[in-house]
């Protein structure tokens, strides 16, 4: 009986088929060989075109102007144009979710908090990886915190603000630019600490939240440093410092924890773009911006709200963010703080 086969391989077929692969292999290797060196020829003549900067604030506030002020100099320093727009929401992180979609080749950046990465992602959901998602470029700041009143109202100190909390539940209304913001964790943790029930109305930037209180439509505003100009024209009243040390214009207005209250909020003002992003871009970037800290326009912006500076490059941007999101989350599960959805 012949016995058939169902395939045969001729020595012809054989042949094409080698020849096929080795055609393809040429192919990969030659796009491989295209993407290693393209990209640092990319890297090298960039910035070809404007550079996009998003602020996840609103205009008017600390965030906003001193991006601002450094994307002005920026612009004369890389000779492209330096584009800032506000996309605001989510307490900032919003406008971060673009990491997934945006190209990380420098040319859309973002400005967020160092705690949008390291305190809020403990406390909300975020639409993003605060640790895989994000190249971080570098930081050139430090946000300051402040619990604020009217200048007429009759809190003149925080422990009569804590008492009368305390004996009137939910008859405070308190102001910040967002749910699990430092400003808000610290209300919470006062909550806490102290059997207080109070409202919280999160705003999408500072200068609303300092704007609701001048109103008269909330009564305390605890904030980064959009009252600032306020409290020295005594239409508001600083009870308090949130951070470890005190403020350069209010030497005389106490922290927290010379209060007696061993809790403080800490974040850095820092730009970042998507994942990936080729080193020689991240450098040309950093140094970019470590050189426009030095101009006027910037170190006036900060003074505005009594910002310190404070540098740091992409690598040690990083590794600050690495452990300070392992160290919050450990503070905040300690706390058993849970904030309001």
């Amino acid at each position: 009986m012949e016995k058939r086969c169902f395939f045969s391989i001729h020595p012809e077929t054989d042949e094409r088929s080698k020849a096929m692969k080795r055609g393809i292999m040429g192919v990969v290797w030659a796009v491989l060989v295209f993407i290693l060196f393209s990209f640092p020829a990319l890297a090298a003549g960039y910035p070809e075109k404007p550079i996009n900067i998003l602020i996840g604030y609103a205009a008017g506030g600390s965030t906003d102007l001193t991006t601002r002020a450094l994307a002005a100099e920026v612009s004369n320093i890389l000779k492209q144009p330096v584009i800032c727009s506000n996309q605001v929401g989510a307490s900032g992180t919003l406008v971060l979710a673009r990491t997934k979609t945006d190209k990380p080749d420098g040319y859309t950046i973002y400005n967020a908090p160092t705690a949008n990465f390291c305190r809020i992602p403990h406390l909300q959901a975020v639409p993003y990886d605060p640790l895989k998602d994000f190249t971080f470029i570098m930081q050139y700041g430090l946000y300051q915190y402040g619990i604020v009143v009217a200048a007429d109202s009759p809190w003149k100190t925080l422990e009569e603000l804590l008492d009368y909390a305390q004996k009137n539940p939910n008859k405070i209304k308190y102001a910040t630019s967002g749910l699990g913001s430092g400003q808000h964790l610290v209300m919470e943790y006062l909550a806490k600490r102290y059997g207080i029930k109070w409202d919280h109305v999160p705003f999408a930037g500072g200068t609303q939240a300092v704007a609701a209180l001048l109103g008269g439509h909330v009564q305390v505003v605890s904030q980064t440093p959009e009252w600032k100009e306020h409290v020295l024209a005594g239409k508001l009243r600083l009870l308090v410092v949130c951070t470890d040390q005190r403020m350069k214009a209010f030497p005389n207005v106490p922290t927290l924890k010379e209060k007696g209250i061993n809790f403080s909020v800490h974040s850095g003002l820092a730009f970042m773009g998507p994942a990936g992003m080729p080193k020689e871009v991240v450098e040309k970037l950093q140094n970019a911006f470590a050189q426009a800290m030095k101009s006027k326009a910037f170190l006036e912006a900060m003074d505005k709200f009594d910002l310190p500076t404070a540098y740091l490059g992409s690598e040690a941007l990083t590794k600050l963010i690495h452990k300070d999101y392992q160290e919050t989350g450990e503070l905040i599960r300690s706390l058993g703080l849970g904030l309001k959805k």
